[in-house]
């Protein structure tokens, strides 16, 4: 059982003592629940208990609920806000959906009706906090950076690493920026049906900006004269979790996504955070290259007796055979006016070859491109 403080807030606001006890008896066994008999008092709670969700009456002696919403939205606009209406008060109750609340329900309210509405509110607020949570970490993270780099001496030598790492920052950030925009609109149309998606977006923005730490800390520790150790990971399970943040890129994209994933974790020595950033590197590259053609990106990881291929296979332009010598070259790309920085590959193959593994690739103008990448696994 969730521990009392763990358990969602409820703020109820009526001046009448039924209605308050009647919901404070039937959301007790699933939220804390605060009670209120006026808006001031209520006010007074919304400062102290920080609800993530408010039941509040629209008709009540001294300030009114509307009143009440009106102050409310001045202090948390994204907090959820269920108004209780009396029977002839539909216009009233119009007028506060107007004004910034979530939802109505008429008194007497129906017990179950009650509870799904809350529910999703509650959901709803969270939602819209957790992603501001994820904004302030990554508003955080490039403070962090900023300062860094105010700090480090002899930038020239830690350029390349600089260069490496703001690329690098670009892919999970891209995949945060993304999921945001997607749950800032979900949670604009409140649909009921709302809540189970979110919570899997949210974690995933919650992945993607760990990861964005971890690349922080990697860049802070280069110089360093004791490198961290190898440990043992397991390539498929790096593969699904990078292809679980492109997936819905690859979805607005208009890109098909077909996987294939060998049931054997794949494992090896090796440092996992390299390589992610390695292969999604890759896959990132090749749902751009699909974009314009609206076509399809194939992923296959396949375990052999000593190693293991992925192959990133798009139906992209392809690449120009006079280009093709160049791909892994710092700074080199073929992305043109598309704010390609031309250090993707580069690391990609710095990172296998770091590995003991190899990255080749082939391609053919207007059809597309290949990309496969040997690793080594660790024995048994």
């Amino acid at each position: 059982m969730t521990a009392a403080t763990e358990l969602p807030q409820i703020l109820v606001i009526d001046d009448e003592m039924g209605p308050r006890e009647s919901l404070r008896m039937l959301l007790k066994p699933n939220y804390q629940v605060h009670t209120a008999d006026c808006v001031e008092a209520g006010l007074k709670l919304l400062k102290e208990k920080q609800p993530d969700t408010i039941v509040m009456d629209i008709r009540m002696p001294g300030m009114s609920g509307i009143e009440g919403l009106r102050q409310i939205r001045e202090i948390d606009p994204n907090l959820s806000v269920i108004m209780l209406t009396g029977f002839g008060a539909l216009d009233t109750a119009k007028e506060a959906l107007r004004l910034g609340a979530n939802d109505y329900i008429s008194k007497p309210f129906d017990a179950h009706e009650m509870q799904q509405v809350i529910d999703r509110n509650v959901e709803r607020t969270r939602a819209h906090r957790t992603s501001e949570n994820a904004a302030a970490e990554i508003k955080e993270l490039n403070n962090r950076l900023l300062q860094q780099l105010a700090q480090k001496e002899r930038l020239a030598a830690l350029g390349q690493a600089s260069a490496e790492f703001v690329h690098d920052l670009g892919n999970p950030l891209t995949i945060v920026w993304g999921y945001v925009q997607l749950l800032a609109r979900r949670l604009e149309k409140s649909e009921e049906d709302e809540s189970a998606s979110s919570v899997k977006e949210l974690k995933i923005i919650e992945q993607h900006v760990r990861t964005c730490r971890e690349l922080l800390t990697m860049w802070q520790s280069y110089g360093n004269v004791e490198a961290s150790p190898p440990k043992q990971i397991s390539v498929s399970g790096i593969l699904c979790e990078v292809l679980k943040g492109i997936a819905p890129m690859a979805t607005e994209s208009g890109v098909e996504l077909n996987v294939t994933i060998c049931q054997d974790p794949c494992t090896l020595l090796g440092d996992a955070v390299q390589i992610s950033r390695a292969i999604q590197n890759v896959v990132v590259n090749a749902v751009q290259a699909s974009a314009d053609k609206k076509g399809k990106v194939t992923v296959v990881c396949a375990q052999k007796d000593f190693y293991v291929d992925l192959r990133i296979e798009d139906t992209g332009a392809g690449i120009q055979p006079t280009q093709l010598p160049r791909i892994f070259d710092p700074y080199f790309t073929t992305k043109q006016a598309k704010s390609g920085t031309g250090l993707g590959l580069y690391i990609t193959k710095k990172v296998v070859e770091d590995h003991n593994g190899s990255i080749k690739v082939d391609s053919t103008h207007g059809v597309g491109t290949v990309f496969t990448i040997r690793l080594p696994l660790s024995a048994s």
